[in-house]
């Protein structure tokens, strides 16, 4: 695995599950405003070369997307099927935002 710090983010109406490696971390933040500057508290501790990614979702992510870009965040919108294609090859069945913020890191890893 890359020593890069990761971020996959699952974007549903109300929150913002997200997984962090490669330290393992957890965070569910509201999707918001004030959930977008608690985010950016923590992204700007990290590392340079941050990468953030996240499943398009119809139209809930853009909010998230426009707030990581304009503040100079690599942040990627990922094809659900793809993801979805992955979770099937890691053995992934069950489906919980959880899961999903952790596969869509995993992702992140073995497709740049």
């Amino acid at each position: 695995m890359s020593a890069e710090t990761i971020i996959g983010i699952d974007v549903s109406r109300d929150w913002l599950d997200g997984f962090c490696l490669p330290g393992k971390q957890r965070f569910r933040l509201q999707n918001s405003p004030d959930g977008y500057a608690r985010l950016l508290e923590t992204l700007q501790s990290m590392p340079d070369g941050l990468k953030v990614g996240f499943e398009a979702t119809g139209g809930q992510e853009w909010a998230l997307w426009r707030v990581l870009i304009s503040m100079g965040i690599n942040a990627v919108q990922l094809p659900p099927a793809q993801i979805k294609a992955f979770a099937f090859s890691m053995g992934k069945r069950a489906k919980t935002d959880q899961i999903d913020a952790e596969l869509i890191a995993r992702f992140m890893v073995v497709r740049p």
